[in-house]
């Protein structure tokens, strides 16, 4: 590729965020040329190279889709017929060479007549009012003692906090509760007690159990267990979402099973099995389904109102709606995303995201007026409200509000 084009002194300009508003003008232009379209084709593809690793979700094979559909997103045939310019980079030099350079978000938008369009510029260009804006979750849960203490995790020192028969309970500065076994202690006189970690709308966290297990709860959701499990098996219970990360164990009768019973407010329930193995569970009441995702090892996941069962290997989801079980492969990008700081929208609807943004941003959304409309995109949960809700009003469809809530005491998601 030339280097000493004045299309490629402009773009590593505006790489480095020194180009100025003339500078930038002339960059849209020369990338709008069907001149240039190779250079400037390579040109953003290493760009996207370079822009990739710091995503650290996508697949090389995932990664490629998505340059392709950023490429793709402002040509067709039927938009450029022969006799007329292909100034089709003028599109991808707006959503994607400001967009990429900035790292901020990536969204591209598609309804029911498949039709697509390329969505996402920073922020600070975007036009929702932020007067009532939200600011992203963070590192927040109460842990609930046996005795009923309450502590919340957030407004705690760092250190140990609690002791419970014979087990010490810390917390560490990166935001994860430990919970360790007192060396020398007699664990044969120890009763276990039952603890609860909860996180609120807007909260995460990490805990590691007893046995070495580690869990990371999403927003909005809780784990009950007990601070020492039983030479049987060891049990837990969850509600919301959590990703799990299971030792492996052995009693004297031999490997001892991990199950996590989940229990959603609408009355579906299932019990997951392990051994030892890396999964993610969502089982939100307000969701249609309990999804069980199997990154390495097995799991066997049963219907506890049917007795069903289905045995998962490593790429596999189980889903749990109407009573039945059903194991299909899963998009792992997608179910991994909200525990490496992402939201990440695989032709979701926007219903179905509007449910993500009401927990991670503790806020209400007026269901009354959405539409049937689907959303790719992906965007760090690191930002504010008002920003992602920007990226969605580019689509050019929809008009968002953040308005205070009817009882004064937070914010509501308005749709027009």
């Amino acid at each position: 590729m030339m280097s000493n084009t004045r299309l490629f002194y402009l773009f590593q300009l505006q790489l480095k965020h020194q180009a100025s508003e003339a500078e930038k003008a002339e960059l849209m232009n020369l990338l709008g040329d069907p001149e240039n379209e190779e250079e400037a084709k390579e040109l953003l593809g290493e760009a996207w190279k370079d822009f990739e690793p710091s995503t650290a979700v996508f697949t090389p094979v995932k990664s490629k889709q998505l340059l392709e559909n950023i490429f793709q997103a402002g040509r067709t045939e039927e938009e450029l017929p022969v006799h007329q310019p292909k100034r089709w980079l003028a599109i991808v030099a707006a959503a994607a060479v400001l967009l990429l350079i900035s790292a901020v978000a990536l969204f591209y938008y598609s309804n029911y007549s498949d039709q697509e369009n390329l969505a996402g510029q920073p922020a600070e260009m975007a036009g929702t009012t932020a007067i009532h804006d939200v600011e992203p979750g963070g590192n927040k849960a109460v842990l609930t003692l046996a005795d009923g203490t309450r502590i919340a995790l957030d407004e705690v020192s760092n250190g140990k906090i609690a002791n419970q028969s014979g087990i010490s309970i810390t917390k560490a500065a990166d935001g994860q509760l430990s919970y360790t076994i007192k060396e020398g202690q007699d664990q044969q006189n120890e009763t276990s007690q039952i603890n609860t970690i909860s996180t609120p709308k807007g909260g995460k966290y990490q805990i590691n159990l007893p046995d070495g297990s580690k869990v990371w709860l999403n927003a909005a959701s809780s784990l009950k267990f007990p601070t020492r499990f039983s030479e049987e098996e060891r049990k837990v219970e969850l509600k919301g979402e959590a990703y799990f990360e299971i030792s492996k164990q052995h009693s004297r009768s031999g490997r001892q099973p991990f199950k996590v019973i989940t229990l959603a407010d609408n009355g579906r329930s299932q019990e997951v099995e392990v051994l030892g193995t890396h999964f993610n569970i969502n089982a939100y009441g307000n969701e249609n389904a309990m999804r069980t995702t199997l990154l390495e090892g097995s799991v066997r996941v049963t219907n506890l109102s049917s007795k069903a069962s289905g045995l998962l290997t490593p790429g596999q989801q189980a889903i749990l709606k109407n009573d039945r079980i059903k194991i299909a492969t899963a998009d792992l990008e997608e179910v991994m995303a909200w525990k490496k700081g992402n939201f990440l929208f695989n032709n979701l609807k926007l219903t179905d995201i509007m449910k993500q943004l009401e927990r991670w941003y503790n806020v209400e959304v007026d269901y009354a007026h959405i539409p049937d409309t689907r959303y790719h995109g992906f965007i760090s949960k690191d930002v504010t409200l008002s920003q992602v809700l920007d990226m969605l009003e580019l689509t050019g469809s929809l008009k968002f509000k953040i308005e205070p809530a009817p009882d004064g005491k937070g914010k509501k998601i308005e749709i027009e």
